[in-house]
């Protein structure tokens, strides 16, 4: 496929604001790929060239590729940066300044679509001495080589933000009615093989050679890490109880705890630990791998869990502080010796090669405890109940909490295993009043002493529409060190500047404490959160996992 004509599609996504018609453009595009293409089509419309688990970077900043699109064109910095500046859009301004070019190629080589997706893939391999600018040259002959239009989309590829307005959904619903014909069931039996998968691409490839009896036949696969099943909020334990399931023998409450979500994938000696964002994060755990080796007693399993790090005296560590793990890529093992951490295993997804996903909750439970030798401060067995009983329900709770836990789940014992879906057989109660997580929608320099800092930020949460609305600004509660890694972070998702103000992509989702939420006409949703202050980056979360406006009103009514 000739990369123009990978543009057009792009285009013409862009151009439509109609769920149902970018289905279609993309449908037919999908359908007409020659097999070699349908992958990378199937990815860059996503703005993606590595499956998500891939613990690959392509190491290109936006300035990094503003200096390639100046080493392509001859064009200023100065001029590319006010044009960026004035669009919010660097893929704009690339475009501009290949239309605008000072100088010309007098070697050209046609873009294809395969040679975009692999050269930027190729990216990630760069390292030592040198391998920024290599970087920046790689991307410029790309740019050399591009029109304008291919410019734009090229650059945005290479950041990861198409702006076409596809996402997961669109591009599943796309592969059925590309290769199984939209019948019933096409789209559910889409899903389904991309949440136990996780590769699009996987699942188009099959779609179109296997139709649905492939798809059905995709499954777990250790190392390829599966969406986890999540939780919806509880109204209170006693509606809990009675939201899960309609007899209180099938339910059962276990602590929730204040960690890192994780699945953990086992095989022999190979052990790799997974975020709930799929990322993979063994590296930072050694003293997790090694307690995993130790205490995991099957051969090859997939494990469902959350690590939890504790203090000198037991008390499990706020989670801004425990955090601190997920991120640290050195200096590792003195990080783990100060912030121990503990494994508390509460699901198995496989056992010896045996997918376990349809079991109910009761037979899955039976292999993990045949799975594991539990071993205290290393690992461990949730601790749970049946909540047939409310009164001793209601102390188990009151237990979590009094331990420094956040409260329970409740699940069905005789449902199955979910993945990625919010389901009304798992349910969490917490009490009302906890922090809110929140998207990054606006950010302001400071001034005086942090003035290189956007230290005034504005909070989202999702509303109805699929956007964020503004709940509040944000300005107190972090220290100058976690200031600075915060404002490199939300720099790479600047879109526009205006003085002192900056729009940004919701991408980075904050955890925040707050004394009371007000009713206020001043910000979008309605409301506005009285002395707000930040506790932490949820690295674990997407904006999608952002709490609701739905949310914000109820607990605005039960204060």
């Amino acid at each position: 496929m000739e990369y123009a004509d990978a543009v057009a599609v792009y285009r013409e996504l862009e151009e439509t604001d109609a769920d149902l018609e970018k289905v279609e453009i993309l449908a037919e595009a999908l359908a007409a790929a020659d097999p070699d293409e349908l992958g990378p089509l199937v990815g860059t419309v996503r703005g993606k060239v590595f499956e998500p688990w891939v613990d690959a970077d392509l190491g290109v900043s936006s300035s990094l590729t503003a200096e390639a699109i100046e080493t392509a064109t001859g064009v200023s910095g100065e001029e590319i940066e006010s044009v960026w500046r004035e669009s919010g859009d660097l893929g704009d301004a690339a475009a501009w300044a290949v239309d605008n070019a000072a100088q010309q190629s007098l070697f050209s080589e046609p873009l294809t679509l395969r040679r975009v997706h692999d050269s930027l893939r190729e990216l990630a391999d760069y390292e030592g001495a040198g391998s920024q600018d290599r970087r920046v040259d790689e991307v410029a002959g790309l740019l050399s080589d591009a029109d304008p239009e291919e410019a734009r989309y090229l650059v945005r590829t290479a950041l990861g933000h198409m702006r076409l307005g596809v996402g997961d959904g669109t591009t599943r619903e796309a592969v059925a009615a590309a290769f199984l014909d939209g019948g019933d069931g096409a789209a559910a039996a889409v899903e389904r093989a991309h949440q136990l998968t996780n590769d699009l691409r996987l699942v188009a490839r099959t779609a179109r050679d296997e139709g649905r009896e492939g798809l059905d036949d995709l499954g777990v696969e250790l190392f390829r890490p599966v969406q986890v099943m999540l939780a919806k909020k509880a109204e209170g334990l006693e509606d809990g109880v009675e939201s899960v399931a309609d007899d209180p023998e099938s339910v059962r409450a276990e602590y929730k705890y204040d960690g890192a979500r994780v699945q953990v994938h086992v095989d022999g000696d190979r052990v790799e630990v997974y975020t709930r964002r799929l990322e993979t994060v063994t590296e930072q755990f050694p003293d997790v791998v090694a307690a995993v080796r130790e205490h995991v007693t099957a051969e090859r399993c997939l494990l469902d869990g959350e690590l939890v790090g504790y203090d000198d005296d037991g008390e499990p560590v706020p989670f801004q502080e425990f955090s601190r793990r997920i991120r640290r890529k050195y200096d590792v093992a003195e990080l783990a010796e100060e912030i121990p951490v503990t494994l508390h295993l509460f699901d198995v997804l496989s056992h010896g090669g045996e997918s376990l996903f349809d079991r109910p909750l009761s037979t899955r439970l039976s292999h993990l405890e045949a799975a594991v030798a539990p071993a205290d401060g290393a690992v461990e067995l949730v601790a749970g109940r049946r909540a047939d009983d409310l009164a001793a329900t209601r102390s188990f709770y009151q237990s979590a909490l009094a331990a420094g836990h956040e409260g329970v789940m409740l699940k069905n014992l005789e449902a199955s295993y979910q993945p990625g879906n919010r389901v009304g057989y798992m349910m969490k109660a917490k009490p009302v009043m906890e922090p809110l997580d929140l998207v990054v929608t606006r950010a302001q320099w400071s001034e005086g002493r942090r003035s290189d800092y956007l230290g005034r930020l504005f909070l989202g949460c999702r509303d109805p529409d699929g956007g964020f609305a503004e709940i509040g600004r944000l300005s107190t509660g972090y220290t100058d060190e976690e200031l600075a890694a915060l404002t490199d972070r939300l720099t790479d998702h600047v879109v526009a500047e205006d003085g002192r103000m900056v729009d940004l992509e919701p991408a980075v989702v904050l955890e925040v404490e707050y004394e009371e939420i007000q009713a206020s006409p001043e910000y979008g949703s309605g409301y506005a959160l009285r002395f707000p202050r930040f506790l932490d980056v949820r690295e674990d979360f997407a904006p999608a996992d952002a709490d609701g406006l739905e949310r914000v009103e109820r607990l605005y009514d039960e204060q």
